[in-house]
């Protein structure tokens, strides 16, 4: 069987470290964009590919 690791209390502890404002605001906008296209798909299709 495997042994159970038990994190090495020598080291510290990695802290939370929060992601850039600028990159939270991309993911955001990148988000509104995809749904968006996919939005107009789906019009796209509903009026007959046309």
């Amino acid at each position: 069987m495997e042994e159970e690791r038990k994190p090495d209390e020598s080291q510290p502890e990695e802290a939370y470290v929060p992601r850039p404002r600028w990159q939270i605001w991309a993911a955001r906008i990148g988000l509104v964009i995809f749904l968006l296209l996919i939005a107009m798909y789906y019009v796209n299709i509903a009026r007959g590919g046309r």
